[in-house]
């Protein structure tokens, strides 16, 4: 793996060796104000969220180099990110989804912990000046993710 300076200020263009053959990606770097706060999105092109769908702990560790590179710490290249394996191998290693796991679990330590962390996310919000609100929203219904029952 390799990374360098792409076109744009943000943009870094990231070579992969995957067996012997090489890919080029390009990874795009965000900085936002949310509030009092910066919050830095690194994420890749298309393709490589494509290529990577079934290897996602090494997409993450390539991630992180280049989010290290982007923020100018100490990376070494060539850096090793991990062994890909064929949609099939990744496929078959998958661990099966338990119900009984999720009902041991004890619902009013949860139900605690959702009021809790409501409470300080709504406590951040009433800070925020008027001009990032909308932004915000945005941001926050983005992470929403909705449940529906397994039968």
């Amino acid at each position: 793996m390799s990374v360098q300076p792409a076109i744009g200020s943000h943009t870094h263009e990231v070579l992969l060796s995957v067996g012997t053959d090489t890919h080029k990606f390009i990874f795009t770097t965000e900085v936002n104000q949310v509030g009092e706060h910066l919050l830095q999105t690194t994420r890749g092109d298309r393709t490589f969220s494509e290529v990577f769908r079934f290897n996602q702990r090494v997409a993450m560790n390539v991630t992180t180099q280049v989010v290290k590179y982007y923020n100018r710490e100490t990376v070494e290249f060539p850096a090793d990110v991990g062994i890909f394996v064929t949609p099939e191998t990744a496929l078959s290693k998958q661990k099966s989804f338990e119900i009984s796991s999720l009902a041991n679990t004890d619902s009013q330590q949860s139900k605690a912990v959702d009021r809790e962390i409501r409470q300080r996310a709504i406590a951040i919000v009433e800070k925020l000046p008027e001009a990032v609100l909308d932004e915000a929203v945005k941001f926050l219904e983005s992470l929403y993710v909705k449940g529906e029952p397994v039968e």
